[in-house]
This record gives C-alpha cells, sequence and structure tokens, in this order.
C-alpha cells in the first residue's frame, strides 16, 4: 500500500510537498478506513479548481505509466512552469507485508537523470543517468539505459528483480491498479491480463450481468444493466429502471448514469484484489447519497486496496465517511504554488462537523467567489 508521497518542482508544486496516508492516532473508522500496517486505505483531495488536485493523481499515474506503459512517455510536461531549471523529482514509498519499498526518480528536461531503489533501508538501485547498479542477489553494473526508460522497469521485465517476493508481490499492487475520470468518462487499466475484470465493456463480454445487477440491487440503485450481446458497440450496454420494461442505450444515458456504469465495476474489483483506485472528478454526475454510498461500500469491503480520489461534494467531509488524517485540502498561491493541508494536522475532535469547518475556511482550500457578480 502507499504511504506517502513526495513532489518537488513537479506541475504546479514549487516546493517539496509531502502526502503522508499512514493513521494518526484517531480511533474512528479504525475497522473500515485503515488497512494493514495501520496505512489508510485512501485518501481524498479537496479544493478549489485548478489547486493542484489531479496533479496529485497524475503522479501516481506517472509512476504506473512508468512501469506499465510502453508508449513513449513525455515527461516534460509534468515540470513545473513556475520554477526555473529542467528538473522535477518524485518520491514514493509503499508498505508490503510489512517491508518498506522507497522509489525516488529525478527527470531532467524529458530523460530519467537518476533513480534510487530501496528495501527495508538497503539500496538495491541504483542509476545515474544512462548507468546503474542493481544489488539483488548479485551485483550487476548496467551501461547504455534507455534515457526514457525505467530502470526499475527494465530490471522488472529482464530479471523479475531475481524472484526477489517483496519486490514482485510490489509489481503486483501497483499492475493491478485503475484509472478513472468520472468527468471525460475514461478509464486505464495497467494489467491487461486483468482488463477483462476492470473494464465493464471487455467484463460483459465474457461474463453476464447478474454479479453486477446483484451489488445494483444491494445499493438501492433504482436500475439494472442490461447487455445485448448482439450489438458490438457500446449500445450493447444500457440501463432500465427498476419495475419498467424500457432500457436505455448507453449513449443515450444521462451523464450520471454513465459515470455510474464506468465506475461500478472497478470499485468492485478493488475491493476484490490489492490494488490502487485512482479517481478524478469523483463527483460528476454522482448524487450526494451516491458517492457516499460507493466510497463507504469500498472502505467496508476492500482489505490492503486504496482509493485516492478528487471531490468538490464537501458531503463527503464527514467522520462517518472519512478520517480526518484521510483528508487534504487544496489552495493555490501565486508565489507558492499548490499548497496543501491536511486536516488532521488542525486536531479537530472526532464529534466535529468537518463540512461545516471547510466551508469556515479552517482548513483552507476553499474559494470565494463574486456572488453577487453582475454586467
Amino acid at each position: 500500500m502507499l504511504t506517502s508521497i513526495m513532489l518537488k518542482d513537479y506541475t504546479t508544486f514549487i516546493n517539496e510537498t509531502i502526502f503522508e496516508f499512514k493513521a494518526t492516532n484517531y480511533k474512528i473508522l479504525e475497522d473500515s478506513n485503515v488497512g494493514a500496517n495501520r496505512i489508510l486505505k485512501g485518501a481524498l483531495f479537496i479544493g478549489e479548481n485548478a489547486s493542484g488536485k489531479t496533479q496529485v493523481l497524475k503522479a501516481i499515474v506517472f509512476l504506473l505509466n512508468l512501469f506499465f506503459d510502453n508508449s513513449e512517455q513525455n515527461f516534460s510536461i509534468y515540470k513545473s512552469l513556475y520554477t526555473k531549471g529542467n528538473k522535477f523529482s518524485l518520491t514514493y514509498t509503499f508498505d508490503v507485508s510489512g517491508n518498506e519499498i522507497k522509489y525516488e526518480i529525478t527527470i531532467d528536461t524529458n530523460s530519467i537523470s537518476a533513480e534510487k531503489l530501496y528495501v527495508n533501508g538497503e539500496l538495491k538501485l541504483d542509476r545515474l543517468n544512462k548507468s546503474g547498479q542493481t544489488n539483488f542477489k548479485e551485483e550487476r553494473d548496467i551501461k547504455d539505459i534507455d534515457e526514457t526508460l525505467s530502470l526499475v522497469k527494465l530490471e522488472y521485465y529482464n530479471t523479475r528483480f531475481d524472484n526477489d517476493s517483496i519486490l514482485n508481490e510490489w509489481f503486483d499492487f501497483l499492475k493491478n491498479s485503475i484509472y478513472l475520470n468520472c468527468l471525460i468518462g475514461i478509464s486505464a487499466s495497467f494489467n491487461p491480463i486483468k482488463a477483462d475484470e476492470q473494464n465493464i465493456y471487455k467484463y460483459l463480454r465474457k461474463n453476464d450481468t447478474k454479479e453486477l445487477n446483484k451489488f445494483i440491487k444491494n445499493l438501492g440503485y433504482n436500475s439494472e444493466i442490461v447487455y445485448d450481446s448482439e450489438k458490438s458497440d457500446v449500445n450493447a450496454i444500457g440501463l432500465k429502471k427498476t419495475g419498467t420494461d424500457v432500457v436505455i442505450p448507453y449513449t443515450l444515458e444521462s451523464n450520471g448514469n454513465k459515470a455510474f456504469i464506468n465506475t461500478v465495476l472497478p470499485i468492485i474489483y478493488a475491493t476484490k484484489n490489492n490494488c490502487m483506485l485512482i479517481v478524478d472528478e469523483f463527483s460528476s454526475g454522482l448524487h450526494n447519497e451516491l458517492e457516499e454510498a460507493l466510497i463507504k461500500y469500498f472502505f467496508n469491503n476492500s482489505k490492503n486496496s486504496q482509493i485516492f480520489f478528487t471531490s468538490h461534494s464537501t458531503n463527503l467531509l464527514d467522520t462517518c465517511i472519512l478520517r480526518p488524517d484521510q483528508i487534504y485540502t487544496f489552495k493555490f498561491d501565486n508565489k507558492k504554488g499548490t499548497i496543501i493541508k491536511r486536516v488532521s494536522n488542525e486536531n479537530p475532535r472526532e464529534s466535529q462537523n468537518i463540512e461545516k469547518m471547510y466551508l469556515n475556511g479552517v482548513f483552507d482550500g476553499m474559494p470565494e467567489y463574486n456572488k453577487e457578480f453582475k454586467d
């Protein structure tokens, strides 16, 4: 599970910024929202538009693309335009069955200039520009590394880290992860073998709708999914409202139902497989009550999976849904770039109304607009 991310000179993050995902001393939602070794099962990023929330999700996806996407990477788009120089760096820390894995990467212009991989504090891989050393079962020197290719990726596909069980478990966790953007309706799977379980279109080509509709019924949603195997396009999927015989094709459905259709299977999948579910614009098209139901389902049923998501729905700031240490607020400062605040750092009491405190500006990230604007 992901325990922290550090961003420096990355997109809107001018200063070194660290996100922690280890549980603090709060006792609420211990059984549901806290996983093994007191690692949180995810976090909500909330704040004004264009404050940097999506960029944190992209930092996680950056790592997944680095390891599993074979298309050409354009690293330069991640360099902060608000700082000088050409470098940016990211550090990721994971807990894998009680073992700490730490991965550091620095990008210079559009090339990987440095990589380091530690397991329980021991340096296992060290790369500088096109040369590197690895130390799994034996020490090896590697020369002429492609400047856009991760040495970690190279070692995984060439040697499987010399069958190192901890590192292979880490890669399985990463590979099983899913990215969703609910606003524009796109998703990405990083494990082709698992795509049939993660993507609803591929899933329904091999499975019936029984399990999905059982979930939807238990959720209390007033529709069921219908699949017409005679059709090959997106309209093979439709929704039928409870108590009617009318099936609405996907392309004619509301944006809310489209968002729901695209989200429901990844959430079910993530509760059954250890992975990260990365969801941008989770609030797009979903009613507040539906958002709450899906998030609570995830926490109540997942074991060592995590959900990292952005939303503008302040109703999620409820200690019946999220712990204070699972909430980060964002604001953008013209001189300092993105500034974050972990709600738990303000030490709110478990009984306090976090939503009301946020709306009153206690945690920052609450925009102010001219609501009386007239031409």
